[in-house]
């Protein structure tokens, strides 16, 4: 091998690899956010396979009313509620629901909360103050709190709810990603950026964003797991969806939460899904968030 490709080899091995794939290198390397991909897959699998899971539809009725409803059985794996319907059924269904509210409830955070935290940290001045005081208005009030106020104004629909808890992310997203913005503003290739004549929604959009939204996608995760948390509560406060039939995790919690001491089972299997899904995705955010933040490498 000559001197020349001796170099050659050295830069190679030497070059440093994109951050995607150091990210994802160390993220496979991560137990804790392996079980938590492999949680959230189990959920995500039941949720699309549900009529093949499921032996049962979540609304159909298998045995009579019964103020004690039976427990787990060889037929029934969770038992029955009390009108008769499969347990085990309801709760796969139910991945459905608590999935799709995590996922649209961050959507609704992360648009809007991305668009003025984007806003504020390049403009600052007045945009700045404005966007910021008015995110400070709204983490006056308690997330939770804010919730069951949105829902008082906008009603009990399950879409309403969503939009609900997400814009109760709002704030967070904003201050997180216009903080990122701040720290990215003045770096040497955003002022190369400028010198060369660069208009400035390139610079956000091909520059900054992609540079600062590493963080964001973090707390989409662990936001995720809080939104199925808080629709849980609400339903739990009496203030869930309308529609008795939905097979949410936190509706049949709230259904049954008078059953404790005859029917656990009622409260057990659906608290436990509840538990899992919000542990996975907890664990995947904070996978991401060593993998990404070099302040955290192992």
């Amino acid at each position: 091998m000559s001197i020349a490709e001796a170099q050659a080899a050295e830069l190679a091995v030497e070059q440093p690899s994109g951050l995607l794939k150091d990210a994802l290198v160390r993220l496979r390397r991560n137990p804790g956010a392996i079980l938590g991909m492999v949680l959230i897959g189990a959920f995500v699998l039941l949720a699309i396979f549900a009529p093949l899971v499921a032996p049962y539809g979540p609304a159909e009725r298998v045995g009579g009313l019964a103020t004690n409803p039976p427990g787990p059985t060889s037929e029934f794996w969770f038992g029955l509620d009390d009108q008769g319907r499969d347990l085990f059924s309801r709760i796969v269904y139910g991945a459905r629901l608590s999935l799709l509210i995590g996922v649209v409830s961050v959507a609704v955070g992360l648009t809007f909360g991305m668009s003025l935290g984007a806003l504020a940290g390049y403009f600052g001045g007045r945009i700045d103050t404005v966007v910021m005081r008015s995110m400070d208005i709204m983490l006056a009030f308690p997330g939770f709190l804010l919730a069951i106020g949105l829902v008082t104004v906008l009603g009990r629909g399950l879409g309403q709810i969503m939009i609900a808890v997400g814009i109760t992310n709002v704030p967070v997203f904003a201050r997180l990603l216009r903080g990122t913005i701040l720290g990215q503003r003045e770096s040497d290739y955003i002022l190369a950026a400028r010198s060369v004549g660069t208009p400035g929604p390139r610079i956000l959009f091909r520059h900054l964003l992609p540079n600062s939204v590493a963080p964001v996608i973090v707390q989409a995760t662990l936001a995720c797991a809080t939104a199925i948390i808080d629709v849980a509560g609400l339903s739990f406060l009496g203030l869930g969806p309308s529609d008795p039939g939905l097979p949410e995790w936190g509706r049949i919690l709230a259904d049954n939460a008078g059953r404790l001491n005859q029917s656990i089972h009622l409260v057990i299997f659906p608290g436990f899904a509840i538990v899992l899904s919000v542990l996975g995705l907890n664990l995947i955010g904070d996978g991401l968030r060593e993998a990404i933040d070099p302040k955290l490498r192992s």
